[in-house]
């Protein structure tokens, strides 16, 4: 049974002292990996305790995968060395490079105060819930990106993540709560801007090609962006799924979201194969900052966000226990294919 020497006229709240009860028999060895620990109405006795407070203990080492509760059998240690304060339920909807960035910054600012567990949606809504239910109770935050189709269903399987643990990173969500944190991109209007602050780059070029590739999720949003510049300043304009020979003609600037860079390559290739000059024939715009991109034909132009700040930033309203809503900077870095 645990032992717990209580202080009588202790500040301290009674589940708090139940929960450093707890994690010092765990560092001490009394408490091993997988042990079972007593029943809530054991502790509630043992300790004279409300079964409240028992549960409220429980709650927050589950949150921080201290201990497991496996439904209708008990609580279980799940976690010889809780040193931590925080764990952090991170999901993507895929790995590229440029998440990457925005990961280890989130490492690096966090630091040792947290242990963070890394999941992928791949914007199915079904996965996304599931991943979520599974794992309410064992994270103290979820940072999430939330770029899935199925926007009701979003909303609903959020809503059940208490607001002051959610951080949503790299899309704007309107329907969270106010309570909870943001950290996003406003991609129609960072196109839009790009593009009309750079128009004595963008009047080379006879006719603008946008190639929205299915693997890009923020492009209905980018499009929307485009659209706005084109219709305003009357550009000659066409917006293709994917980029084929048929699409390729000299005096066309190009822009492409695809996450995995396919298209850019494909323009590359067709610009080099007709033996023309890229940044002068052809134009071309890459979404999002990659080092492959700051050399590749003496340097692609890109429209990219700081990754880095964002997982930075995510990290700090953690740390700080501050929500906020906060838009992510985005900046056309300008190279030799414009």
């Amino acid at each position: 049974m645990l032992k717990l020497n209580l202080e009588m006229n202790s500040e301290k709240p009674k589940y708090l002292q139940l929960v450093e009860g707890i994690i010092t028999q765990i560092e001490n060895g009394e408490l091993i990996l997988g042990q079972k620990l007593p029943s809530v109405n054991k502790l509630a006795d043992k300790f004279n305790f409300s079964r409240e407070t028992v549960f409220k203990a429980l709650n927050y080492l589950s949150e921080r995968g201290v201990v497991k509760a496996i439904d209708k059998i008990g609580y279980f240690v799940h976690d010889v060395s809780p040193d931590t304060d925080f764990r952090v339920f991170f999901m993507l909807d895929k790995f590229t490079a440029f998440k990457e960035d925005l990961f280890n910054s989130l490492i690096f600012e966090l630091g040792d105060r947290a242990k963070v567990s890394t999941y992928f949606h791949h914007q199915n809504v079904e996965l996304f819930e599931s991943l979520i239910l599974q794992n309410l109770k064992y994270y103290t935050h979820f940072v999430i990106t939330t770029f899935i189709k199925e926007t009701s269903h979003l909303n609903e399987v959020l809503k059940k993540i208490p607001p002051e643990k959610l951080i949503i990173i790299d899309k704007y969500e309107s329907e969270i709560s106010k309570d909870s944190g943001m950290v996003f991109q406003d991609f129609e209007n960072d196109v839009y801007k790009a593009l009309k602050d750079n128009i004595s780059l963008v009047e080379k070029y006879k006719k603008l090609i946008m190639i929205n590739h299915k693997s890009a999720p923020h492009g209905e949003f980018v499009k929307k962006g485009f659209d706005k510049f084109c219709n305003e300043f009357m550009w000659k304009n066409s917006v293709y799924d994917d980029f084929i020979p048929d699409h390729f003609e000299r005096g066309n600037l190009y822009i492409t979201i695809d996450a995995y860079d396919r298209d850019m390559v494909e323009v590359v290739k067709m610009t080099r194969n007709s033996q023309l000059e890229l940044g002068h024939d052809i134009g071309l715009i890459s979404y999002n900052e990659t080092t492959t991109k700051e050399i590749l034909e003496g340097g692609i132009t890109v429209i990219s966000t700081d990754f880095k700040r964002m997982g930075a930033e995510a990290a700090k309203m953690i740390l700080k226990d501050k929500r906020t809503h906060k838009y992510n900077p985005t900046t056309l870095i300008l190279r030799g294919s414009l």
